[in-house]
């Protein structure tokens, strides 16, 4: 078992991390421990990657046996490291503040004309430099890694205001890629390599491929677990006679209602019309092995499910649960269509009709902010309902709460139930594919309600806030998923996954 090689590839690793990145996180964690050498790679350009990578080191959220590879990275043919600090003032040109950017930003001036723009980072350091014309047009972008040194320069369509041509640095600062872009798309048409022997690859895919297999070149026994779906299609040109492939899901695969019956979205029609190309096929829940073998009728030992595992939790977190408000729900979500916050809004316009000091509060953020704000106004719940942006204290805020709520369209797994749960708070979720039914104990640990039910689930919230005596039974049956979901259990499947595979 232990002469296989497990290389995790997914798009990128952030800091904040959403819930692909906490499961590779995860999984790449517990494997190191058995397995001589296991990798993350990942393919999008990051200006501050090695920053990312060495942070997530740091705070132990990645073991620092797991080798992190990115394909910017590594097709760099100079990567020794030194630092170049960047001034704010600059002779012959006069700069003023753009305050408002958060981080230090300012224009500069020759003779009164506007020739370019800087944005340095919270610690000072140089982000990028943008460059104008006499029209105050962009005609460049310079960004700068965490270092100071010059990794992409960006060549700007006059017309779109978008790059039309890239070219990637080295830490010599010497051009090792060139990268030509349809504006319009803004996909990358032809990649352009210069090393020893240049090389031109005419597609994304290609150099991609390409990187995958220098990769695998001398591992004997690689195994590839692939965690995003613009990822499946690398798989058909991949040169290894020993490879087996795992492709996991992390999301709903149907487009809406989100259902058993409804069309397949596009990001998976490569993996769904090429599964003689994977090995195994891991989702999160039975329900959505179910709904895969109804849809494909697969070999019963083609798919597996390995939910998330349950994290550790501190105990002074634990502790609030003597602290809760017993008229507070939490919602952890982004600020996004998919997650129809509007939903759970209007349902708590109820809750106020009924317990007019109730509060609501939503964590998060993304493009619907404004139109939720107008929601909240509109509904004269102000007072009531607030949403407090994004916090990286998502298990604290839960603990305090009497309840939270999903109201969501769809989900993968709704990682943020096991969340709730493990702090004793309990959930009010509408009945969604996948994780909620999975998860939640109706009148046990939480209430499951029929989807677009707002009646219901207002009625479910007000229960919970009225009756203390049932959101203690709930909350104390809530914190067995400790148990149901544990690290043990997923570390078990999947050591017994890749011995079998």
């Amino acid at each position: 078992m232990k002469n296989k090689t497990p290389i995790i590839l997914l798009n990128s690793l952030n800091i904040n991390r959403g819930g692909v990145t906490k499961s590779v996180l995860t999984y790449a964690n517990l494997l190191v421990k058995q397995y001589k050498k296991v990798i993350i790679g990942t393919f999008l350009y990051q200006r501050n990657h090695k920053e990312i990578v060495q942070t997530l080191y740091e705070q132990n959220k990645l073991d620092k046996r797991v080798i992190v590879l990115n394909m910017f990275e590594e097709m760099k043919p100079n990567k020794k490291q030194k630092i170049i600090e960047h001034k704010i003032k600059e002779k012959k040109l006069i700069e003023i503040e753009d305050t408002n950017q958060k981080t230090p930003s300012f224009r500069y001036f020759k003779n009164g004309l506007y020739v370019k723009y800087k944005r340095f980072d919270e610690d000072g350091n140089l982000i990028f430099i943008d460059y104008m014309n006499n029209a105050r047009q962009r005609i460049l972008r310079e960004e700068y890694n965490s270092f100071g040194l010059l990794s992409r320069r960006r060549h700007m369509d006059l017309t779109t205001n978008q790059s039309r041509l890239d070219q990637y640095f080295d830490n010599k600062e010497n051009c090792y890629l060139t990268t030509w872009i349809n504006p319009k798309t803004l996909k990358e048409a032809r990649f352009f390599n210069f090393v020893k022997n240049p090389i031109e690859f005419k597609s994304l895919n290609e150099i991609r491929t390409f990187w995958l297999n220098k990769i695998i070149n001398n591992i004997k026994n690689p195994v590839f677990i692939i965690d995003q779906r613009n990822i499946d299609n690398l798989m058909k040109n991949i040169q290894h006679s020993n490879l087996k492939t795992i492709a996991v899901l992390h999301n709903n695969y149907y487009e809406k209602p989100y259902t058993y019956g409804s069309n397949i979205k596009p990001d998976f029609h490569y993996l769904f019309n090429n599964l003689a190309l994977f090995d195994k096929i891991i989702c999160l829940t039975q329900a959505q092995k179910t709904d895969i073998f109804r849809d494909f009728n697969l070999d019963n030992n083609k798919v597996e499910v390995i939910s998330h595992a349950v994290e550790p939790v501190d105990s002074d977190v634990l502790t609030n649960q003597n602290k809760v408000n017993p008229y507070t729900a939490v919602s952890i979500a982004r600020y996004v269509k998919q997650k129809r916050i509007d939903e759970a809004i209007y349902a708590f316009r109820l809750v106020v009709n009924k317990i007019p000091n109730a509060q609501y509060h939503i964590y998060g953020q993304g493009n619907q902010q404004e139109a939720l704000q107008k929601l909240i106004n509109d509904l004269d719940l102000q007072n009531n309902v607030k949403l407090k942006g994004y916090t990286n204290e998502a298990y604290n805020e839960l603990s305090k709460a009497s309840c939270s709520i999903l109201t969501s369209d769809f989900e993968g797994f709704g990682r943020v139930v096991s969340e709730s749960l493990s702090v004793g708070t309990p959930v009010v979720s509408y009945n969604i594919n996948y994780g909620p039914p999975d998860i939640i104990r109706n009148n046990v640990d939480g209430y499951i309600v029929e989807k677009g039910n707002k009646q219901e689930l207002a009625e479910k919230i007000i229960d919970i806030f009225k009756n203390e005596k049932l959101r203690k039974r709930l909350s104390k049956n809530a914190l067995e998923v400790k148990e149901r979901f544990s690290y043990k259990k997923l570390e078990n499947k999947w050591l017994d996954l890749l011995k079998r595979i």
